[in-house]
């Protein structure tokens, strides 16, 4: 049985009798406006293959009866109002694709059991308010194309193993509140297209090894402490098309690579002493004449004074001058005049 509605303005609750539906193989019903507590209103479906439940009202908080749904490869729940924690119990879902529990209000650590779904493409945990440190059991996610945490309060080191996952195309850990140095492993991520590890306290140097990411498209670094010279050397990750640096501490020339070239000064900015040795303006070649003179002329007489010596007196007069450059007045001997 398949239950599709989406993109329509329903509103209210899912049928109660959607529960007991054994045979339901398909749901979608994203971008509605219905309501209810997701935690009463789906049982166990041995068939169920896909549920989009996305851009909806719903509440409570998450069953562990979707562990149970063994065919189940698409769970789609994000920007709803989701609370309390992810159970273990999902882990038991191992046929997993596709996970988006985005943009809810969802909290605690996100657990270890996720590292049973081997078949996961895509992990989307962003905007929520997930805390502790990301478990190294995500590592084992050999098959994952887009990882996404953003937007919580994870801390902690990134855990080196991430550069082994050999298909990862995305990775945001952004706005969150990771620590220590960037793993120079995650130099190793050959495939990857986007890297976003803005907003955090990320400090030491960025590895070298990110020269050699030769599809990345998009690097954000920006809002944290890194510090040094940037390592990219001409000829490297020529497909960046995106960068941002800005808010941090590094400082030298900015590497020859058009992305970072035609980076605004937005993305460059707040840094400790950033320089672009491509853009030195010429000075034109003046020719100055050893004899060159300025001429000026007297104009007017605006005061006279007289200092009495004790054998003599001395007269002086202010005397306006006026040339090219203007006026100016000076105190000359009057007998020079």
């Amino acid at each position: 049985m398949h239950f599709t509605a989406p993109l329509n303005h329903i509103t209210g609750l899912v049928p109660q009798s959607l529960k007991n539906c054994s045979t339901l193989k398909r749901v979608r019903l994203e971008q509605n406006q219905l309501t209810g507590n997701v935690e009463d209103m789906f049982g166990v479906y041995p068939n169920l293959d896909y549920i989009d439940l996305s851009d909806n009202n719903f509440f409570g908080h998450l069953s562990s009866n979707w562990g149970k749904c063994k065919n189940l490869t698409s769970l789609k729940i994000s920007n709803n109002n989701l609370s309390g924690s992810i159970l273990p119990e999902l882990g038991g879902a191992t046929n997993l694709h596709v996970l988006d529990l985005s943009s809810n209000h969802l909290t605690g650590k996100i657990p270890k059991d996720l590292g049973n779904l081997t078949f996961l493409l895509q992990l989307s945990l962003s905007s929520n308010h997930f805390f502790g440190e990301v478990p190294v059991e995500i590592a084992s996610l050999q098959e994952l194309t887009t990882l996404d945490l953003a937007a919580n309060n994870l801390r902690g080191f990134i855990p080196k193993q991430f550069g082994m996952l050999p298909m990862l195309l995305n990775l945001n850990l952004s706005h969150n509140k990771f620590d220590g140095n960037i793993p120079f492993e995650i130099g190793q991520l050959k495939v990857i297209e986007n890297l976003d590890l803005s907003g955090n306290f990320f400090n030491g140097t960025i590895p070298a090894m990110l020269g050699q990411l030769k599809y990345l498209e998009t690097l954000n670094l920006s809002h944290n402490y890194l510090s040094g010279v940037i390592p990219f050397s001409n000829g490297e990750i020529l497909s960046l098309t995106v960068v941002d640096i800005s808010y941090n501490q590094l400082e030298g020339p900015i590497p020859s690579i058009p992305a970072f070239h035609k980076a605004t000064i937005e993305a460059l900015k707040n840094n400790k002493g950033l320089c672009d040795p491509t853009h030195v303006i010429e000075s034109d070649n003046v020719q100055v004449r050893d004899d060159l003179t300025i001429e000026t002329v007297p104009m007017r007489i605006e005061g006279r004074e007289v200092k009495k010596l004790r054998i003599k007196e001395i007269a002086s007069m202010k005397v306006v001058w006026g040339g090219p450059a203007g006026e100016n007045a000076t105190w000359e001997l009057e007998s020079k005049m």
